[in-house]
């Protein structure tokens, strides 16, 4: 069950891009329909199919964007890192969400009607440019990830996977990277296409050769470099 989060809307309204040149009026009409919550790791903010009625902002945690098609042997994953709106995809189209969005972690969002949001974001051409900026970030993201990670190597694939996971969900920690999130095996087998069998074998692989660590979950990247993808 939800409940009111401990975040303050009040950081999304005057610190996010998309609202920072917005007038008084608008500032207060979001004030006035902005709501958030806190959610418990495993719950379910939305799913495949669900009216789409909101847009959400992640302010703590980890979000995995999810869906199957209709016989299950295709799965599309995806993670969504903190101070990012979504979804973004099918905005001012669709009625219906298109993924299900389940919390990895216990999280805190903020979220609005889709229909204020939408406004908001059709007033002036600064922020339709920004929501169209989003857009080809979400685009080459996945162009990226067709371009390391559809390849006949399983093994290849898990490295480039976890390279994406490096650059996308990563924070410097000294001279390391460290993912402050739990990510599972299973997460990583259904990201790049392989059986879990071959992500722990895999794993283990590159944690004897000092270039991860991987323990209670956490990963961490000593070898920077070697995850480095070229641009």
């Amino acid at each position: 069950m939800e409940k009111i989060a401990t975040t303050s809307k009040l950081s999304i309204i005057n610190e996010h891009p998309y609202f920072l040149n917005l007038d008084e009026e608008n500032r207060t009409l979001l004030d006035e329909n902005m709501y958030c919550r806190s959610y418990k790791k495993g719950q379910v903010l939305f799913d495949t199919g669900d009216k789409r009625d909101r847009i959400f902002f992640l302010n703590k945690g980890l979000i995995r964007i999810e869906r199957l098609d209709d016989t299950a042997s295709y799965n599309f994953l995806e993670f969504i890192s903190e101070k990012q709106p979504f979804p973004l995809l099918d905005m001012f189209e669709s009625e219906k969400y298109y993924f299900s969005a389940v919390a990895v972690t216990d999280i805190e969002v903020c979220y609005v009607s889709s229909a204020i949001f939408e406004k908001v974001v059709q007033l002036d051409l600064e922020q339709l440019r920004l929501f169209n900026s989003d857009l080809n970030r979400l685009v080459k993201k996945q162009m990226r990830r067709i371009q390391y990670c559809v390849t006949s190597k399983a093994k290849e694939r898990v490295k480039n996977t976890l390279s994406i996971l490096m650059e996308d969900l990563g924070e410097r920690v000294d001279d390391k990277i460290v993912i402050p999130h739990p990510i599972l095996i299973n997460d990583i087998s259904k990201y790049s296409g392989t059986t879990r069998e071959t992500v722990g074998h895999t794993i283990r692989e590159l944690v004897k050769r000092k270039k991860i660590t991987y323990k209670y979950k956490e990963l961490v990247f000593i070898d920077i470099d070697y995850f480095h993808l070229s641009k």
